[in-house]
């Protein structure tokens, strides 16, 4: 379907033949506050040559619009498109007879400006074919790549500790006795001594005289 739109918008620019209809029941405006809204399709204006015509289509962004002015063989208009901000964005200024041609894609939404200008004062009826195509609209398939994080538990392992209780015995090696004090000790023994041995020697002679 959109080859076809492009293959008729191509006819419909290049065609030499084109039928000027009757003058057309709505009028031109004479300035952008009065500019006369145009929609797709054929009309036919009279230029008196004294003033500019204004008219106005509305675009969406992206739109292609095409015009084709079919200018009498003895006069000379030149036509100007502008952008919502009422700045020329194409422009047509073809020689004296010759049509003018405009084909421009809509780079905003909002209404365009077609200015009609005649040249040293030219008249004469004209005609102005109007078209407005939408570009094909382009499919595109996107493939997204979505990383989902997986997570595994990693169970840690049992450690057991055993407390083992171990009994230790010391054995200390004694190898020298320090002796404390040790002179009184030796007298008092031998005076115990010496006592126990004359007591003894008393009891043994005693025992020898009663055995006599």
């Amino acid at each position: 379907m959109n080859k076809i739109n492009i293959i008729i918008a191509a006819l419909f620019i290049t065609s030499p033949v084109f039928f000027i209809p009757a003058i057309s029941e709505i009028e031109p405006g004479i300035g952008f506050s009065t500019a006369t809204e145009l929609k797709p399709g054929s009309y036919s204006f009279y230029m008196e040559g004294g003033r500019n015509h204004f008219f106005k289509v509305w675009l969406n962004v992206n739109q292609i619009l095409h015009i084709v002015v079919r200018i009498p063989v003895d006069a000379d208009f030149d036509i100007y498109l502008l952008s919502p901000e009422r700045e020329v964005v194409e422009r047509s200024t073809s020689a004296r007879g010759y049509p003018e041609r405009i084909s421009y894609q809509a780079s905003s939404s909002g209404y365009y400006y077609i200015v009609v200008v005649p040249y040293f004062g030219s008249k004469g009826t004209y005609g102005m074919q109007i078209a407005v195509y939408s570009p094909p609209t382009e499919t595109v398939t996107t493939t997204a790549t979505e990383t989902i994080p997986v997570y595994v538990t990693l169970y840690k392992p049992t450690v057991v500790i055993a407390t083992i209780t171990k009994t230790v015995y010391e054995v200390e090696t004694v190898r020298e006795v320090e002796y404390i004090e040790r002179f009184p000790w030796i007298f008092l023994g031998l005076v115990i001594l010496a006592a126990s041995i004359i007591v003894g020697t008393g009891l043994i002679a005693q025992t020898v005289r009663a055995i006599k």
